[in-house]
């Protein structure tokens, strides 16, 4: 099958999970729900990785990190960049880059929503918390974590950074950006 053609319908099944995320939302089974969500999240960063060409980084341990987590990583990257040349566009492209200027963008960056998210997937949080939704562990239990803890707007949230993901898959700047910040964290992570 062609490249495009493969990444149409890795796109069209996140679509599809989705979907099933929200026919779970309307009848109130969140956590479920939230677990579609972030398989959907994972399809589309299949697609953004695929499209850069990313290999896969071997960190300084030696051990290659989890697929689930880069693919996060990626569309994390990328949600970052549609930030960035949306919101700041004008900003970087004004003028030297000059050290108030990076501290400026950085700080933008760090405090938009799209830099919180980066930061969550950084950290497991993502993936660990799909976990939660979909298993019932006596560890998660005694950390008082379970299932019945998620609502509607858990994965509202999802559904607009996939939604957002996916729109930024045609923006060719919004994609070179993302690959840089990713790259970025890659080699911070090595």
């Amino acid at each position: 099958m062609p490249p495009q053609a493969e990444r149409n319908e890795i796109v069209s099944n996140a679509a599809r999970l989705l979907r099933d995320a929200k026919l779970l939302v309307d009848n109130e089974r969140y956590a479920s729900a939230f677990a579609l969500s972030v398989l959907a999240l994972e399809e589309i960063g299949k697609v953004v990785l695929e499209l850069w060409g990313a290999s896969q980084p071997v960190h300084k341990s030696g051990k290659r990190p989890s697929p689930h987590l880069r693919k996060q990583a990626a569309v994390s990257s990328l949600l970052l960049a549609q930030y960035t040349t949306k919101e700041l566009g004008d900003l970087v492209s004004s003028g030297p880059a000059t050290a108030e200027l990076i501290e400026r963008v950085s700080r933008a960056m760090y405090e938009s929503e799209a830099g919180k998210f980066v930061r969550l997937v950084g950290v497991g949080a993502v993936d660990k918390t799909k976990q939660i939704a979909f298993y019932r562990d006596d560890w998660l239990e005694s950390a008082g974590l379970h299932a019945d803890q998620f609502d509607a707007s858990d994965v509202t949230q999802l559904f607009e950074k996939c939604r957002a993901a996916i729109a930024a898959l045609g923006d060719s700047k919004t994609m070179h950006v993302g690959r840089a910040i990713w790259r970025t964290g890659v080699m911070q992570a090595a």
